[in-house]
């Protein structure tokens, strides 16, 4: 994934920062051979995150917040309870999960294509020997985020003896650049936490 960097530029008379990557939300939808889901995705930069779940699926809220280092906090707005996921996760929060298919595989741009209205540089990668690609993603360049996944892959971190097998497509639909206001990536002061 490209890395933003923070650089200040220099013109008589002013001092700015280059911009900051772009705030947006987005309806997320998971396709699988055993369920499809639907949640809701908030986005700032590269690694801070919200993805509020459906009722269906416990109305649970997973937070990754800046500086979470391996953590994820999932949140129970109905019990205003919270715990502190560590790596390697137990429970991964969607966009976790999807992140870590990358593990011990190689690939890089293959082409470019627009989805959902913004031009992205296509990646393929597949695991070491062999030739099936497991793991497309579409990374838009303007949203500096993958908007896309289509994965056939196995996530080995938790156990290698039988890894986790993800097969489907991670997809964001109906993405809305705005600015995002950053309560949504803090626990609620009201919320106890529990182990």
């Amino acid at each position: 994934m490209t890395v933003l960097a923070l650089v200040w530029l220099t013109v008589p008379g002013t001092t700015q920062a280059a911009p900051e990557p772009v705030d947006f939300s987005a309806d997320l939808v998971v396709t699988g051979p055993d369920s499809d889901f639907r949640a809701k995705l908030f986005v700032r930069g590269e690694t801070i995150h919200r993805v509020e779940m459906p009722g269906e699926a416990g109305g649970i809220v997973y937070l990754r917040p800046p500086k979470a280092r391996g953590k994820i906090w999932m949140l129970d707005p109905t019990k205003k309870q919270f715990r502190i996921l560590r790596w390697p996760l137990k429970h991964r929060d969607p966009v976790e999960a999807w992140t870590d298919i990358q593990y011990d595989m190689a690939g890089g741009p293959v082409g470019k294509e627009e989805i959902s209205g913004y031009p992205c540089t296509i990646y393929q990668f597949k695991y070491k020997g062999e030739d099936k690609v497991s793991l497309k993603m579409w990374f838009a360049e303007e949203l500096k985020y993958t908007i896309k996944r289509e994965a056939d892959a196995k996530i080995p971190i938790e156990n290698p003896e039988k890894p986790e097998i993800i097969k489907g497509t991670f997809e964001m639909r109906n993405i809305k650049v705005e600015k995002l206001d950053g309560s949504l990536f803090e626990v609620p002061a009201d919320f106890v936490q529990v182990e």
